[in-house]
């Protein structure tokens, strides 16, 4: 029984946050309670006297979870790269305990769980494990974020390929256009051609809607994540 999802993306900036978001409220429109998790989080901000990870507040919000920020973003860090070197940065030991600890709890207080990760599948997290070497501790499926735009087939197969070496399952790839970078007429053909040469479906395909249009933005990405709702299975789903 799948009891959580692991986001990850091909690259930064991809829309790893917009899915795990509209997969929270669909799952909370059916009266699941979700769970949410950034482990990691850098290029933070500083809010209210302490620095705050904009992608983990937008998660809380979605699943209005009473769970401590530091439950929910056990490791966050101010410095944009990855964590290795964030932490080197600034002078703070990235302390895994702090991870697995969080999940263990989190998991067990909610029915299902939504983590998001930073980056891709081999970002470096300290200077021996990645990004990779955590989803697998979780055991969570992996949903894969991948842009729309030139030479998505290359690193959707690279994602995929990063995370087979590792035993990682994939529960399937959701095509993203956060910037609107798509190759115009070529989508279909590369869904399906990223479909054929790695065996994983596409199961969702966001278009571009401006940021602005938030209202029309939402609704849009909402319908298409339905798909992603048939991956689990229906006693999950039963309120």
């Amino acid at each position: 029984m799948t009891k959580g999802v692991f986001v990850t993306g091909t690259d930064t900036g991809v829309g790893k946050t917009v899915v795990a978001v509209g997969l929270v409220h669909l799952l909370k429109a059916r009266g699941l309670d979700v769970g949410v998790m950034k482990p990691i989080a850098t290029g933070a901000k500083r809010l209210n006297g302490k620095w705050v990870s904009e992608d983990a507040r937008l998660l809380m919000e979605a699943s209005a979870t009473d769970d401590p920020y530091e439950m929910i973003n056990p490791i966050c860090l101010s410095t944009p790269a990855a964590p290795s070197v964030a932490s080197l940065r600034e002078g703070d030991h990235i302390e895994l305990t702090n991870i697995w600890g969080a999940f263990k709890t989190l998991r067990a207080r909610h029915r299902f769980l939504v983590v998001e990760g930073i980056g891709g599948l081999l970002v470096p997290i300290d200077g021996k494990l990645f990004l990779a070497d955590i989803a697998k501790k979780m055991s969570l499926p992996l949903i894969v974020v991948a842009n729309t735009s030139l030479g998505t087939i290359n690193h959707t197969l690279l994602t995929i390929e990063a995370a087979r070496r590792r035993r990682l399952k994939i529960a399937g790839i959701v095509l993203n256009s956060p910037d609107g970078r798509q190759v115009i007429g070529l989508l279909d053909s590369n869904k399906k051609e990223i479909e054929r040469l790695s065996g994983v479906p596409v199961l969702a395909v966001i278009p571009h809607i401006p940021k602005e249009d938030r209202i029309r933005l939402r609704r849009t990405t909402l319908t298409a994540l339905e798909p992603l709702l048939g991956l689990f299975h229906q006693d999950i789903l039963s309120p």
